[in-house]
């Protein structure tokens, strides 16, 4: 998770190379006729899904900072080949007409979202054209070459992908190769490979000829729809903001388009020519805005940013219409249904029907709330986008690194790094509790879980943790890290750049006693167990003066605690029994004594024998979950050198209304 404030910065020198144009030319020269060198590539995962792809097909690609060599396929690969896609649509599309038209056998994978995506859509036209390709259930699909002939292909989808996969494969066929389309889609192929020499020509429809394009040089133009959530950003705080060397491709302008309409004060200035695309400048002025409307021959200009335009309209007051925006069901996640998501947790409103996009919205969505990202990169950012403008707010995920691995450089925000490491930590309620306490205190960071091996090495386990601001440790790892540490606390849970090694459980047991108002100091007590936050909890204790015997299922441990803090061997009428075992049959033998007035269940996932006695009697009783709320409320304090949060009751309430990953 990220936790965003209202802090942050735009850049216009860190940007991002546009992803379109780049994947194309990496794959166009990969199929030149000489050397090519590329300048100015953000190497996101897609682009390198493409990379690492053409490689696989025979292409000698050297990289070095954000510069590429690429000599093209000489000799394409005998036998099959796996050409892993990861997340990129792009790359499985157009990789498709490119290995039907080197008559490579290839099969095609790609990750669980991608899997999901359509891919007929690029298979039958192909299939048109002579290449022998298919459908499995077990990958994205099959080609087996083919020999290759032109035909005429009418689009059944508007796809600038499906289009660019055909005319590469065009490249290779007899005869020609003519792609009609319904509604006009992208055309950076079509001016790619004109301006590289293609036997092409562009007019109500597009056909190319066989034919080989020659190498270049160029220095790749930054990416509108990256450069559109700073755009973004920009117009909802009212700020001036230059971003430069942007492409301005007149089927990418969708999204500028739709804002100038609505009242932005958005300039292209400084335009020039790169591989015959109009390259420039974008100039945003403070702008007061009325409702976004786009019909569905603008939204295909702006399909990608529709979600972006979405989260402006959420602070716009008025009603908003997205036209013919069927398709984004079918991107990396289903965009339609976070947008929708992003309305309602911001509480405005937001419906889909006939493939039109309605927001309704007052114009002040709500601040600190928690946005789900479905693990779609665009959606992440849109909702970073969203938290920013609304004074704070976090996402459940940042998987940025897909499109815009510059994404927090450009805006100027730089989270700090927490996390907790330990052996089963997937389902740790800590990412959850710990964005409440940032969004609370205006920080922002961000919270991940590391699951490590029982047995990693000293080495890599203070690696991991020296790469964190801040870290909270669990099982299996607390007393192991309190000696490699040199701690002053026999188990520690809390480490830091900035702070000593600590536990934070003994705060975590006494405060929640305090709150339920629980007289503890100088009273005999029985701690169950003998682990490490049995033992932080007492030496707690003993600072409070209370009287404590040890009871564990092992007898060995619980002497060992006693002998090491001088413990009697038994205390007679507890007042309280503070239990950090797990429901077990151990656990479930213990008979609370008739003295007993309150209990404390550290365990606080699953059942617990001991806090069934105790609320058959009516007992007081404090957990586990309580426990982790001001355990973790401690640990951000240090960590960020805010005050301590004593906000159970609040945390309590956000969980109930955000629980939902």
């Amino acid at each position: 998770m990220i936790a965003f404030n209202d802090k942050f910065e735009l850049r216009s020198d860190v940007q991002c190379s546009d992803k379109s144009l780049t994947h194309r030319a990496f794959i166009a020269a990969a199929i030149a006729d000489s050397k090519s060198v590329i300048r100015n590539v953000t190497f996101s995962r897609d682009v390198l899904s493409t990379v690492e792809a053409l490689r696989a097909l025979g292409a000698n690609i050297a990289i070095k900072g954000d510069c590429a060599v690429v000599t093209p396929v000489v000799s394409p690969p005998e036998g099959q080949v796996v050409l892993n896609c990861g997340n990129s649509g792009t790359t499985a599309r157009l990789l498709a007409g490119v290995a039907a038209g080197l008559g490579v056998n290839a099969v095609f994978t790609g990750d669980e979202s991608l899997s999901k995506r359509p891919m007929d859509r690029v298979v039958k036209p192909l299939r048109r054209l002579g290449a022998d390709i298919f459908l499995r259930n077990d990958c994205l699909f099959e080609c087996r070459g083919g020999a290759l002939r032109g035909a005429e292909i009418i689009s059944e989808v508007n796809s600038a992908q499906v289009k660019s996969a055909v005319l590469f494969a065009g490249l290779f066929a007899e005869g020609e190769t003519v792609y009609s389309e319904r509604c006009p889609t992208r055309d950076h192929t079509e001016i790619l490979l004109r301006e590289l020499g293609a036997d092409i020509a562009v007019g109500q429809s597009v056909s190319v000829r066989k034919s080989r394009i020659r190498g270049f040089e160029t220095v790749l133009p930054n990416d509108p729809s990256s450069a559109a959530y700073s755009v973004a950003l920009a117009l909802l705080t009212k700020r001036e903001a230059l971003f430069t060397d942007v492409l301005l491709n007149e089927r990418r302008m969708g999204f500028y388009r739709a804002l100038q309409r609505a009242g932005a004060r958005i300039q292209f200035v400084n335009v020039r020519s790169v591989l015959g695309e109009k390259v420039g400048d974008v100039e945003v002025l403070p702008s007061e805005l009325s409702p976004l409307t786009l019909s569905a021959a603008q939204a295909a200009d702006a399909i990608d940013e529709i979600p972006l335009l979405a989260v402006i309209s959420l602070f716009t007051a008025g009603t908003h219409t997205f036209e013919g925006v069927s398709e984004l069901a079918f991107k990396e996640s289903d965009r339609i249904e976070a947008i929708l998501h992003m309305a309602s947790v911001a509480k405005q409103r937001a419906e889909f029907c006939n493939g039109t996009l309605t927001v309704h919205s007052d114009g002040k969505p709500l601040a600190k709330r928690r946005f789900k990202t479905f693990g779609d990169h665009r959606v992440a950012m849109c909702e970073a986008v969203a938290c920013i403008a609304a004074g704070g707010g976090c996402i459940d995920d940042a998987p940025f690194d897909v499109s815009h691995p510059n994404f927090l450089s450009s805006i100027g925000v730089c989270p700090l790094k927490l996390g907790l490491i330990g052996t089963h930590v997937a389902q740790s309620v800590s990412p959850r509790m710990q964005t409440y306490l940032a969004m609370q205190a205006g920080v922002c960071c961000s919270y991940v879980t590391v699951t490590l091996p029982e047995n990693v090495s000293d080495g890599e386990l203070l690696r991991v943790a020296q790469s964190f601001d801040g870290l909270n440790v669990t099982m299996p790892f607390k007393t192991r890290m309190a000696k490699l540490l040199k701690a002053d606390v026999p188990a520690v849970n809390t480490i830091g750049k900035n702070i000593a090694a600590t536990s934070t459980d003994g705060y975590g047991l006494t405060r929640p006693l305090e709150k339920h108002g629980v007289c503890f100091a100088k009273k005999p007590l029985w701690i169950v167990g003998a682990g490490g936050a049995a033992e932080s909890c007492v030496c707690e204790l003993l600072k409070y003066g209370c009287q404590l015997q040890v009871i564990n299922r092992t007898e060995a441990n619980a002497k060992r605690l006693r002998d090491k803090y001088s413990l009697p061997e038994s205390v007679a009428d507890p007042e309280g029994v503070l239990t950090f075992l797990p429901e077990c049959a151990f656990e479930k033998q213990i008979v609370l004594p008739e003295s007993c007035k309150f209990v404390f269940i550290a365990a606080y996932m699953g059942k617990s024998g001991v806090r069934l006695q105790a609320e058959e009697r009516g007992l007081v009783v404090a957990d586990g979950f309580e426990m982790n709320y001001f355990q973790g409320a401690l640990g951000f304090s240090l960590w960020t050198g805010t005050a301590v949060q004593d906000d159970y009751e609040g945390y309590l309430k956000y969980v109930k209304e955000f629980d939902y990953v």
